[in-house]
């Protein structure tokens, strides 16, 4: 990792139903094996506040956050109080029950060998969206998917399942028991009006979310734009059969799904629903919604197969490999 000298490794203990200290423990001498050349300190954050305030005054090169989506969701809210130029970059070793944000940079979800693929990373920069002055790193959901985002949480403390297989069990009661649209008006991109009875929406800067579930199969993570899908009203066994079509990126173009791209997005609900980002609740009626472009600058693996990036990141990442040579 070229240009690296000190490193900050912020571990949640709390992520993946309390596992993450365990978890770590588990890695810390692999770790130290091949992160030994480095400067490096390991931080244990004992809540929110203090993983935002790390991220937002710790003197470090990289922040690699040891934790799922709601890790990075939180690290990302202290590096975007800097200046660009005084942002560390980030990266993230997955020890998450979703873990879509490690998944969407490239990383396997098995955390040693994603910490082997972190040994030999390469830099990149990434976009992020702000929702309300909230920053966020992969998905911004309301209606039955945020539902099922809450359930999902409330499973976790019972169930070993984890990633999609955990979605997917809560998303099977909440479509039965709670199904319902909510009414809404959106602008797009200070123009575009558009007023529809919703089930699902999800403002997405990576493919999926869920755990896996590839809500926006062709997202890209530095073209400048979200990748929104909007589901309209459908029975149960519809909405059923779109989870499964959802589970494999197979439901584009289908009835009752709408998809577009923008880079600013205003929602106006006719009551409270609920909302999601990175897993994290949200509240209100109303919320404004924009990607902020190349905002942040991460670490992916080299072996990863780029289809999260645009033509011009893969053409630098060429000519960065030819370089080496």
């Amino acid at each position: 990792m070229q240009s690296i000298r000190h490193i900050t490794v912020l571990v949640n203990p709390a992520a993946a139903s309390n596992q993450g200290k365990r978890g770590w423990a588990k890695l810390f001498g692999r770790f130290n094996a091949l992160f030994s050349s480095y400067d490096y300190k390991v931080i244990e954050a004992t809540g929110r506040e203090e993983t935002i305030e790390s991220a937002a005054t710790l003197n470090t090169d990289l922040i690699i956050a040891v934790g799922g989506d709601g890790t990075a969701h939180d690290i990302a809210q202290g590096l975007m109080q800097r200046p660009k130029s005084e942002r560390p970059a980030l990266t993230v070793l997955p020890i998450g029950s979703g873990n879509d944000y490690a998944k969407s940079l490239g990383f396997s979800l098995d955390p040693r060998h994603a910490l082997d693929e972190l040994s030999v990373a390469r830099r990149t920069v990434v976009d992020i969206g702000r929702c309300n002055g909230i920053f966020f790193l992969e998905t911004l959901s309301f209606g039955v998917d945020a539902a099922v985002a809450f359930r999902t949480e409330e499973l976790r403390k019972t169930s070993k399942s984890r990633g999609i297989l955990l979605y997917a069990s809560a998303a099977l009661p909440t479509i039965i028991n709670d199904l319902r649209p909510h009414e809404f008006h959106i602008t797009i991109d200070s123009k575009t009006e558009i007023e529809k009875s919703l089930l699902i929406c999800a403002v997405q800067l990576g493919p999926t979310y869920g755990g896996g579930f590839r809500i926006a199969p062709n997202a890209k993570m530095d073209d400048g734009l979200f990748d929104i899908c909007f589901a309209t009203e459908m029975n149960k066994p519809q909405a059923l059969y779109y989870l499964s079509l959802i589970a494999r990126g197979k439901h584009e173009g289908k009835p009752h799904i709408s998809t577009l791209k923008a880079r600013t997005i205003t929602f106006d609900f006719d009551d409270e629903l609920p909302t999601q980002f990175d897993g994290e609740r949200l509240r209100g009626t109303r919320f404004e919604v924009e990607c902020v472009p190349q905002a942040l600058e991460v670490f992916v693996p080299r072996t990863s197969n780029n289809a999260v990036w645009t033509d011009s990141m893969r053409e630098k990442d060429n000519a960065h490999e030819k370089s080496r040579v």
